[in-house]
């Protein structure tokens, strides 16, 4: 083929690498574009791990509490903190030790943390009137961020079975007076409860809606799971 007859088949194949490379380009150009644009989304509107491995539950009742120290405490006092809340009382023959250690462990462990709160409320205000649960909190050596509270026992109990889902009751047995949950329930800075998901067998999780307070019936307390989630909202 003389040098003529190819100028036209070079020129043929010349456009059409031209072409074919003006659109490759462009293809790259809008991937990159686009790619750019998932990355700015997802940096800027990525859930952070708290709202990616906590699960959301309800929001905290309105309450209205005192206490140790007389304070008034309420549920918008304690916004923009992270807390953990259990039900209580201070002449408990059973649970309430443990528990009461084991919410020591936390807030010691979380002391450093400015917007953390322990909050334990009484179920048996009659008798836990603010200087009672002083003395209470002492033993416990509670820094100034351990709220102890006391208040209307109806409001209380209320709180406690609608708010939290946490069983109290009176009890016939004049030796205990008061039934309740050991349980621990996390709150986050909004108000809303928050929690995770536990392994129930090797093929199965679920969502769990408050922690074990206290080991009961060989299942452990989940203590350390507590302080790592309460970590994890304040860090988020």
């Amino acid at each position: 083929m003389s040098k003529k007859k190819d100028t036209p088949y070079y020129i043929g194949l010349g456009i059409v690498i031209i072409i074919f490379g003006y659109f490759a380009v462009t293809n790259v150009i809008h991937y990159v574009k686009k790619d750019k644009v998932v990355d700015s989304n997802r940096s800027e509107h990525r859930m952070p791990v708290a709202d990616k491995f906590l699960k959301k539950f309800n929001k905290v009742p309105d309450f209205k509490f005192v206490n140790q120290l007389g304070d008034t405490i309420t549920n918008d006092s304690l916004l923009g903190k992270v807390y953990v809340i259990d039900f209580f009382f201070t002449t408990c023959p059973t649970i309430c030790t443990p528990m009461s250690m084991n919410m020591s462990k936390i807030s010691e462990s979380l002391k450093s943390q400015k917007d953390f709160r322990t909050v334990s409320i009484t179920i048996d205000p009659e008798h836990d009137t603010p200087p009672v649960l002083k003395e209470y909190a002492q033993k416990y050596d509670a820094n100034n961020n351990w709220y102890f509270l006391t208040g209307d026992k109806e409001t209380t109990y209320k709180l406690s079975r609608e708010g939290f889902n946490s069983y109290v009751s009176e009890s016939d047995n004049e030796d205990i007076r008061f039934e309740h949950s050991g349980n621990f329930a996390l709150v986050d800075s909004e108000g809303y409860i928050r929690s995770r998901k536990i392994r129930i067998d090797k093929d199965n999780e679920n969502w769990i809606y408050q922690y074990n307070g206290v080991q009961e019936n060989e299942i452990p307390a989940q203590i350390q799971e507590i302080i790592e989630d309460a970590e994890t909202l304040l860090n988020k």
